[in-house]
């Protein structure tokens, strides 16, 4: 059983990694570096020079950085999706009559699969803005029913972790609410960087503040999602710090105040500096782990609660 903890959480903390190289790829402009898949350049290893490119392909598309980059994310997702596998194949042999780890394992494993596949289909379309937005929101997704699975798994192996917790009545029902406005800022969040990346292409002498004016109401629009994802997470994580918190509790509850904190200056930022690219992935970042971090202690309510019950 502690092999399936520790490949449920090696595919946790690979999958927010492959949420921040996304963002890389995004912000960077490398989501087209490798304009074919599964290959790139019909290689399956980028090519380091012109002479490399097969005849059929115009030089003028490669670019070395570019096409590494985008390389290096799509090697990280093979990964990523290697470890999901083999934690939901462990998942089946450990815990078949235990559905609060099979099915999210399950799941994950098949989202994993599907995200690999629509990955593909977002470079044919030449990142249409809208399988880029469903692209992010699968991948939090699955890096959510990770955290689930790993903490499920760990709960299975110490069943009294939450047994000295003590938390207010009614609490735990606010953070599915704050959870899905999380995933709506991220579908959001990356529909405005296809805005913003259009008019930039459309308008390449444009100033760095001029997005601002054509993001308009969605802009508006981020922003009061995004209070609603901030203000009452931490209302939420102070209000358990309050209380009794077990170990994890407190350092789940602490990681959604930093990391709302972070998010609000990221954002801020992002409209204060013109849009720079390293705040763009930042912010997109913060958000997954926030929702990690939410269903972290959504679980350990339910764990305190009773449910769900330890597995002898």
């Amino acid at each position: 059983m502690k092999t399936t903890l520790r490949f449920a959480i090696l595919s946790a903390v690979a999958t927010y990694m492959l949420i921040f190289t996304g963002g890389l790829v995004r912000a960077s402009g490398a989501g087209l570096g490798c304009p074919d898949w599964p290959r790139c350049f019909g290689r399956w290893i980028p090519p380091t020079n012109l002479s490399q490119l097969p005849p059929d392909i115009d030089p003028a598309q490669f670019n070395f950085t570019l096409a590494w980059i985008e390389y290096l994310n799509r090697l990280l997702g093979v990964v990523t999706g290697t470890l999901i596998l083999i934690t939901a194949i462990l998942a089946f042999r450990h815990f078949l009559k235990v559905p609060r780890i099979v099915v999210p394992a399950a799941a994950a494993a098949l989202l994993v699969a599907y995200t690999g596949w629509q990955g593909g289909q977002v470079v044919e379309s030449h990142l249409e803005s809208t399988l880029v937005s469903i692209h992010a929101v699968f991948a939090v997704l699955i890096g959510v029913l990770m955290v689930w699975v790993a903490q499920q798994v760990y709960y299975r192996l110490e069943p009294q972790a939450e047994q000295g917790g003590s938390y207010p009545a009614g609490l735990k029902k606010w953070i599915p609410a704050i959870l899905g406005v999380a995933l709506v800022q991220v579908l959001l969040g990356t529909n405005m960087r296809s805005t913003i990346e259009a008019f930039y292409a459309d308008r390449p002498l444009a100033g760095a503040f001029a997005w601002l004016e054509q993001a308009g109401f969605l802009n508006h629009l981020h922003m009061g999602l995004g209070l609603l994802v901030v203000v009452p997470g931490v209302i939420v994580a102070l209000k358990l710090l309050s209380a009794r918190p077990s170990p994890l509790v407190w350092q789940g509850a602490w990681a959604v105040i930093l990391l709302a904190a972070a998010q609000a200056i990221f954002g801020a930022l992002l409209v204060l500096l013109g849009d720079p690219e390293l705040m763009a992935i930042l912010h997109l970042w913060t958000a997954a782990l926030i929702a990690g971090m939410l269903l972290l202690l959504y679980a350990a309510l339910k764990q305190r609660e009773g449910e769900p019950r330890a597995v002898h």
